[in-house]
């Protein structure tokens, strides 16, 4: 895959804009732009009403003896290079996350997922986008494909155990969610295993 071309846009295609007013902490008037997948009846019951919605998952898969997780080093068009990250997607309308979990897990990685829990839904990132996900963890069992990804996928699939999640912290591209969930899980940042240390 390659960039073609970048323009600015007016209209978008997949995403809708927002323009937000709202009161400052001290009574004055404030502007905040956002983009979000859904329309306005969903941002609206967000913002005034507090609820709760998702818009897919973001897979974290181990072996049965849980010493290796499933990455992918994926092309990403917006970054114009390969990331490594957790397999993810978005759920179809009344489709359960744990429905969606497992289709996604297997269309991006042609392997099974036995989903054993799912976190509440969080937000990507609070600063321009609505967008939320649940974190799916499971073991997952089979073998490895691509043949399940689309032509707009193009994605190497990845069994990530310890020494080598050491390696692509230091030297690779990788998402800020998968970079967090996987020192978390191989024990790598020192700030937070001394806190961790000193809690106990």
């Amino acid at each position: 895959m390659k960039i073609v071309d970048i323009r600015e846009l007016e209209t978008l295609k997949y995403l809708k804009g927002y323009g937000i007013d709202y009161t400052t902490r001290q009574g004055g008037n404030g502007y905040w732009e956002i983009v979000s997948r859904a329309g306005i009846e969903r941002l609206r019951d967000e913002l005034e009403n507090g609820t709760v919605y998702t818009d897919g998952a973001m897979i974290v898969a181990c072996d049965v003896d849980k010493e290796h997780v499933v990455m992918l080093r994926e092309y990403r068009v917006s970054a114009g290079k390969y990331v490594y990250m957790f397999p993810a997607g978005l759920v179809e309308p009344g489709e359960a996350i744990e429905t969606a979990s497992m289709r996604e897990f297997k269309e991006e990685t042609g392997l099974d997922l036995d989903v054993v829990s799912v976190s509440p839904a969080r937000y990507v990132s609070v600063g321009i986008v609505n967008e939320r996900v649940n974190v799916a963890y499971g073991v997952y069992s089979g073998t490895p494909s691509k043949d399940y990804q689309t032509e707009h996928e193009e994605a190497d699939i990845l069994f990530v155990d310890k020494k080598e999640a050491v390696r692509i912290l230091s030297e690779e591209e990788v998402s800020i969610r998968s970079a967090l969930i996987l020192e978390s899980l191989y024990k790598l940042n020192p700030f937070v295993e001394e806190m961790r240390s000193k809690s106990v």
